[in-house]
């Protein structure tokens, strides 16, 4: 058996759902700013990472790789050159002075020409309290909170909720499906409440569901988003280590729906043409009866922490096959206000699956979908 491999402080090693949380991470925010920087009335961008870690991991087998920071750090540097006149603005902050320092280092030696950064020790909810984004006009502001437990403090979230921005929420659900219930020191239990916004009791009795505690999160920042002038959206992802353990939910908040757009677009390409990294061993693909009533309906498995470009078609057979004849756009627009499903990236898919499985024609030239009759 293979010798685990040890890592050095203030270096950590990063488990394969974790590198993929770079990677999704990373991507969204070099299509993000790519489209803020592009708009005219846009001055510029701001990205906030208030627990940063130290830059660079190990993986598993003791390769030195770039976290979520210095990826940014190398998108950003070379995307706003390409936008004369507007600015990109990074704050890293962690409360661990040796991981801000080795930051800065590994920063250091990438010698970005084009950013302006800033760093922080200290506490993350104090620092977020601390910083004044208002003052900066016309810059969208894209904040990573991300802590390495079921910690999150709403007083320091929510004014970030509700600017011109966007906010990415590691909440990590395991720490709660673990913890919780054997939870007896007042300031863990002071913590799960403030997280979940609820007594103790309430959590304990959610137990282990997972889904239905990242519900309770999604539930919250829609009701600290209620009073805004502009329509929120919330998306949100599960992340599984390689047992399919359930460690974390990516969550993801704009007042602009191609920001949903395009977050769901870079997790769905980021998991490889699905919703997340769960292990599915082949079952989406056993055929089952139907449960509409009808023994002569063949249908596949779904399941729900983990959904595929056949399960966007099922939704949309579903949804609009009754209605003989509809136009591709009210399609996509119905799948663009979806929480979970995309078009933008994977329309030629769902076009194919819809044929395949269903045997939707999509006449040339007209925009349309003809779904059969009698299905």
């Amino acid at each position: 058996m293979k010798k685990p491999f040890t890592a050095i402080s203030p270096i950590s090693v990063a488990k394969p759902h974790t590198i993929k949380k770079f990677e999704l991470i990373s991507h969204y925010v070099d299509e993000w700013a790519r489209k803020i920087l592009g708009y005219d009335k846009s001055a510029g961008i701001i990205y906030i990472d208030c627990m940063c870690n130290c830059g660079v991991y190990y993986d598993e087998d003791g390769t030195l790789i770039d976290g979520t920071a210095i990826l940014v750090v190398k998108a950003l540097d070379d995307i706003i050159s390409n936008y004369s006149g507007k600015k990109a603005i990074l704050y890293f902050n962690d409360i661990d002075k040796a991981k801000v320092s080795k930051l800065q280092e590994v920063i250091s030696q990438i010698a970005p020409k084009n950013l302006e950064i800033n760093f922080n020790i200290g506490d993350a909810n104090e620092f977020l309290k601390s910083l004044n984004i208002r003052k900066y006009s016309y810059f969208n502001t894209l904040l990573i909170y991300d802590p390495f437990n079921a910690a999150i403090d709403w007083s320091a979230v929510s004014p970030y909720l509700n600017i011109w921005g966007e906010v990415i929420i590691n909440h990590m659900v395991s720490d709660t499906a673990r913890g919780a219930h054997v939870a007896q020191k007042d300031d863990v239990i002071a913590k799960y409440q403030e997280t979940y916004q609820t007594s103790i009791d309430e959590i304990i009795r959610l137990g282990c569901d997972r889904k239905s505690l990242d519900q309770v999160i999604v539930n919250i920042i829609k009701n600290q988003t209620s009073n805004s002038k502009r329509e929120h959206f919330v998306a949100s992802f599960p992340f599984f280590n390689r047992v399919n353990g359930q460690v974390y939910n990516l969550i993801h908040c704009c007042s602009n729906i191609k920001g949903l757009i395009l977050y769901k677009k870079v997790a769905w390409k980021t998991f490889g043409g699905k919703s997340s990294l769960k292990n599915t061993h082949g079952v989406e693909n056993q055929l089952c009866l139907s449960l509409d009533g009808s023994d002569s309906i063949i249908d596949t498995v779904t399941d729900d922490s983990c959904f595929y470009v056949k399960d966007i078609a099922k939704y949309i057979v579903d949804k609009f096959g009754s209605l003989g004849s509809v136009e591709l756009q009210t399609i996509y627009d119905d799948l663009d206000r979806h929480p979970i499903f995309p078009s933008d990236g994977f329309k030629n898919e769902i076009k194919e699956e819809l044929k395949l499985s269903y045997g939707v024609k999509f006449p040339r030239g007209k925009g349309i979908a003809e779904f059969g009759h009698g299905d």
